[in-house]
């Protein structure tokens, strides 16, 4: 790897030209602690002096919040903009436009206080643009709702907050940055940001960076808060803080993933007694660490453990649930299989919704019931289906054709007495460990973005968040139910 790197430079230019404009340090000159250093001296290695090309195509920084992560980045915006030779062009994407406008505002806050600085660009805040006059290299504000990069022709771009890039338009702009999308050749992407909630891990664009760098890079750990993964073949470097603990009250273990000098044991302490956060959130904005929310009904940890690979045989006895949602939804179909005193789960997700979690994207807003009905019909020649339990809305007509092509249909409403059994058998297989799945990032998700509430009648289930799906949970606690009950409605074999 080459040894090269404009990390020091980087480092010494800011301490000679920005000042602090906020907080106990206004006024004094930023510079930065050895963590930073060593982070942008890894980020910033070039392979040769003549073409400054970077080592790293994308470089990703997991930090939890009030460790500098707006300054490092609108430092570095304004280090390129007047040091990059040519006509540097460097882009601020984040996932919504007020934080696109504050890291906007902390690079025009450097040139504010520096007059010296302030004479070599044109501020056109008014469009969020900033000009170096004489190399015309520009500063741009990235509004939110661009969906493309059309027009642009970055030589840095600069994503804030990527655990919160959940929406196709931003996808697509991850998508058009990282896989040569822009006009130059040797774009270089970099983001910091704070971990997501495990909802969003197995399918989000930062859990995906994360996961499959470490799987595919080689991976370090300078200490126990730290994971620095190197993927040479993609250019991909991830520096990843993440607290390695469940309880955020263990303030020793949450500094581990709080570098910065200023975040001290106290404030910690303080934010882990927080009445208005949940322990979910104390760990995910101060600790990175991918938590479930507070009305996470299967945690994260419970669920992880019950990942096993496998594959059902041919022929084997098995039972089908089916989550049906028509327009602007997602359907689902869920396999179970017992086996040696445990019940093997897996789901195919088709969503008429783009860039939710799905295993098939269906066009035109709606989900075909043919299609799902031929792919019951697939499980019907490959295994030896025993029932298919269904939610009779929106589902009747097909349960009628199925029943008469010989399968097993058993009704099963979500507000009946029987569905209240099935969620809470769910429940207990995931706690005691006889449920298994594949690992499936779209079930995950949809296990993950599973909320509930415990009523008089049983579990009240719900979206975590809107935008998430669940159908894939609700088909596999119907299959899991079949699998174990023989209460419903049989509407033929």
């Amino acid at each position: 790897m080459s040894g090269l790197s404009l990390g020091p430079d980087f480092a010494d230019w800011c301490e000679t030209h920005l000042v602090h404009s906020v907080d106990r340090w206004a006024g004094k000159p930023v510079v930065f602690e050895e963590w930073q250093r060593e982070f942008f001296n890894e980020a910033l290695r070039i392979k040769d002096r003549s073409t400054l090309e970077p080592v790293w195509r994308s470089v990703a920084l997991i930090v939890p919040r009030k460790n500098g992560k707006t300054l490092s980045l609108a430092a570095l915006a304004v280090y390129h903009l007047l040091t990059d030779m040519g006509q540097p062009e460097i882009l601020l994407a984040a996932a919504s436009d007020k934080q696109a406008g504050r890291l906007f505002d902390a690079c025009v806050s450097f040139f504010r206080r520096n007059p010296d600085l302030d004479d070599m660009v044109q501020r056109r805040e008014y469009i969020g643009e900033i000009v170096n006059v004489d190399t015309g290299g520009k500063i741009i504000r990235l509004p939110s709702s661009g969906e493309t990069l059309d027009g642009f022709n970055p030589s840095l771009a600069i994503c804030d907050e990527l655990h919160a890039w959940n929406t196709p338009t931003r996808r697509r702009v991850w998508t058009s940055l990282t896989t040569g999308g822009a006009a130059r050749a040797h774009t270089q992407v970099v983001t910091i940001t704070t971990a997501g909630d495990a909802s969003t891990r197995e399918t989000g664009i930062l859990g995906r960076l994360i996961d499959r760098n470490e799987q595919a890079g080689d991976v370090e750990h300078p200490h126990g808060g730290l994971t620095v993964s190197r993927n040479t073949e993609a250019a991909t470097l991830v520096f990843n803080y993440s607290a390695p603990t469940a309880d955020p009250a263990d303030t020793a273990a949450m500094k581990l993933a709080n570098p910065a000098s200023w975040v001290t044991d106290e404030f910690l302490a303080r934010q882990a007694v927080n009445p208005e956060l949940s322990t979910a959130e104390v760990l995910q904005l101060h600790g990175c660490v991918w938590a479930s929310g507070i009305d996470a009904w299967i945690d994260t940890a419970n669920w992880e453990t019950c990942r096993e690979p496998f594959d059902i045989p041919d022929g084997a006895a098995v039972h089908v649930g089916v989550d049906v949602g028509i327009r602007r939804d997602s359907t689902a179909v869920a396999v179970a299989w017992q086996h040696d005193d445990r019940t093997y789960l897996r789901a195919t997700v088709w969503s008429a919704v783009e860039g939710v979690p799905a295993h098939v994207f269906t066009p035109g807003g709606r989900v075909d019931l043919g299609v799902i009905e031929d792919h019951i019909r697939h499980l019907h020649r490959r295994f030896a289906v025993q029932s298919v339990w269904f939610d009779p809305r929106f589902f009747v007509r097909s349960s009628e054709i199925l029943a008469d092509d010989g399968l097993p249909m058993v009704e099963l409403e979500q507000s009946s007495a029987s569905m209240a059994d099935a969620y809470q058998g769910f429940y207990e297989a995931t706690l005691n460990g006889t449920v298994r799945h594949p690992g499936d990032p779209v079930l995950t998700a949809h296990v993950a973005n599973t909320a509930a509430e415990k009523t008089d009648r049983g579990w009240k289930v719900r979206k975590m968040r809107q935008s998430g799906r669940i159908d894939a949970t609700v088909a596999c606690v119907m299959a899991l139910h079949g699998a174990t009950q023989s209460s419903g409605v049989w509407v033929g074999w």
